[in-house]
């Protein structure tokens, strides 16, 4: 069986705003549906990267409430300042102005969204050959989980390998995804471990595969629970099963037919 990292999915409040919002920071809006429950948008640099789809649900009202579940999602860029600076076009929250670190050949700024999402800009020095030449582009997004080890364990039974972990002053991080194919996630568990409150902010996790129902299985093997078991789509040409990770975090397979 093989898996990828297809695009992380969060709900706002207003999607116009939102997509409005990372257009200005240089991605595209390459995709938009409407479901039965939600309005989406996907968003990517056509160059490479990762994909992020934004949902409005139909029946959210007000703010999104966003929990400590989400941490920060990354937006790499060939020029920091710029994206720094396009960033408050529409007046996001500065968290970091620009600055180069000390520890990683990078320089970084943090700002929040209109939703209120962490959004970490990354410019590294230089960045690899194999990177999109121009930018910006999605990199990773971040999930807090509450043990690190089962649940890299869990994702690498998937069919994706971790190919990165990291130790910084609060946190233990791991890097998960198919080496040089679709988009990469970040998990997080944080020293001071909180229970986690997922909020109303992260709504699914796609993960494409060539055999749903292999997938969704070595997902229940491993702990998951089932929220759907694999069905053909009449509307698109594709299977899906829904499982709930030991996190509770939303799972969405995906084995495109054809």
């Amino acid at each position: 069986m093989s898996a990828w990292l297809g695009q992380y999915c969060l709900n706002v409040a207003d999607l116009e705003r939102s997509v409005a919002w990372y257009s200005a920071l240089g991605l595209e809006c390459t995709s938009r549906t409407e479901i039965p429950v939600a309005f989406e948008a996907i968003m990517e640099s056509p160059a490479g990267g990762g994909k992020l789809q934004l949902a409005q649900q139909k029946d959210q009202l007000g703010p999104v409430a966003l929990g400590n579940a989400f941490w920060k999602l990354y937006v790499n860029t060939p020029n920091l300042e710029a994206t720094f600076g396009a960033s408050q076009n529409l007046a996001a929250e500065v968290v970091l102005a620009p600055v180069r670190q000390d520890r990683w050949p990078v320089s970084i700024a943090f700002v929040k969204d209109p939703d209120g999402y962490l959004v970490e800009f990354v410019q590294r020095h230089p960045w690899a050959d194999s990177d999109p030449a121009i930018g910006p582009w999605l990199g990773q997004y971040c999930l807090n989980v509450t043990d690190l080890g089962k649940t890299v364990d869990f994702y690498e039974r998937l069919g994706l390998t971790c190919t990165s972990r990291t130790e910084i002053d609060h946190a233990y991080e791991a890097i998960l995804e198919h080496p040089g194919k679709g988009s990469k996630m970040q998990l997080a568990q944080q020293k001071d471990v909180q229970p986690l409150d997922p909020g109303q902010a992260p709504w699914k996790l796609y993960v494409n595969c060539d055999d749903c129902e292999q997938a969704y299985q070595t997902a229940l093997d491993n702990g998951a629970t089932t929220f759907s078991a694999p069905e053909k789509l009449d509307r698109w040409p594709v299977v899906i099963a829904f499982v709930t990770d030991r996190d509770g975090y939303l799972i969405e397979f995906v084995q495109r037919l054809g």
